[in-house]
């Protein structure tokens, strides 16, 4: 099955549940300090990872989150959050206008923007995709555009996400990018159809997601390069430059996308002998030490230290009297771990 990481913060106390919050995003948001009693931020939620697609299932408590600007500038992303509520809501404010999303629509929300987020208690099924995915231009498309599930697109829609939803407690991890890619089509369809903007032209947007597409498909081999990109993609090395230029480059990507793709599996990985020198073959590396080096650089971690890092042992899950007393934190550090690096990989 598709590996998945559960964390389920209601039966601790209010100050380990709203640590927990705290740790794995404080380098994406930050926390209401208002004193309700929806400041503590109690949530259960499973997410999933697609090597594209971030999907997340949540129930939370009442809360007020805020992605600030300096926040935004010091980590930009090119991502949409796609929201449908199971019940309950949110209400939005971005760019001076206040947006209210509730269980009546799909919505479409850019987090590249400086916002503030308060919610009720609620459930939700959420999915990250980057903006060239869903062919999201944030110069001429809206920061929320929503489609209500009162519409014939909006219940096929909806009908899709769930349905997605309910396939990831099942599927292997060889077919999640499978259903990942085919989510991200339809989503794209209904957003593209939803939106008509005249002036927007979705070619680049078009060559963009066929590159990225097909560099994550090829990572694992030694001859994926601008060379060959070019001659497949029939794609100018300019133009790929162009296109990949805020990851500094085709080359700079190709090697930001094996190193996040070695990082997962070694902190999936069982610690045994060898295990950082298959990981680095696997993605294209053929010196350890240059491996290591380069992952060094990019996570502040050497390898060998991730090793098995989102892997529960079950000996350390088990709940002691003294932990039940104090609230069992430990056993959810894989899964914290493991929800920080999507956050600050996604945002």
């Amino acid at each position: 099955m598709a590996a998945s990481y559960y964390i389920n913060t209601f039966d601790l106390p209010p100050d380990q549940a709203r640590e927990i919050w705290r740790e794995i995003t404080d380098e994406t948001y930050e926390l209401s300090q208002a004193g309700s009693a929806g400041s503590y931020y109690r949530f259960a939620t499973r997410m999933w990872f697609s090597p594209v697609l971030l999907f997340f299932r949540i129930r939370a408590q009442a809360n007020t989150i805020v992605r600030p600007s300096k926040l935004v500038e010091g980590s930009p992303t090119r991502l949409i959050k796609v929201k449908l509520f199971k019940y309950g809501g949110e209400t939005i404010q971005l760019d001076g206008e206040k947006h209210h999303l509730d269980s009546g629509a799909l919505h479409f929300i850019d987090q590249n923007r400086s916002k503030s987020e308060t919610y009720s208690d609620h459930e939700l099924d959420s999915i990250f995709l980057p903006y060239d995915a869903l062919g999201y231009d944030p110069s001429t498309h809206p920061p929320v555009f929503s489609v209500s599930l009162e519409s014939a697109v909006g219940r096929f829609l909806s009908a899709s996400v769930e349905a997605a939803f309910q396939e990831l407690e099942h599927l292997s991890q060889n077919d999640l990018p499978v259903l990942a890619e085919s989510l991200s089509g339809t989503l794209r369809s209904v957003f593209t159809h939803g939106t008509k903007h005249e002036k927007y032209s979705n070619t680049r947007n078009d060559q963009i997601r066929a590159l990225k597409v097909f560099i994550e498909e090829n990572l694992n081999y030694s001859w994926l390069g601008v060379d060959r990109i070019s001659e497949e993609l029939h794609l100018s090395r300019a133009t790929l430059f162009r296109h990949l230029e805020e990851y500094g480059g085709v080359n700079r990507y190709i090697l930001s996308r094996r190193l996040s793709r070695a990082y997962r599996d070694l902190s999936e990985a069982q610690p045994v002998r060898g295990v950082v020198k298959d990981v680095a073959q696997r993605w294209g590396f053929s010196s350890h030490a240059h491996f290591s080096r380069l992952f060094k650089e990019e996570f502040d971690v050497s390898p060998v230290s991730l090793v098995g890092r989102w892997v529960q042992n079950p000996k350390g899950a088990a709940l002691t009297d003294n932990a039940q007393e104090q609230g069992n934190t430990s056993q959810y550090a894989p899964s914290i771990a493991a929800l920080k690096w999507a956050y600050e990989r996604y945002r």
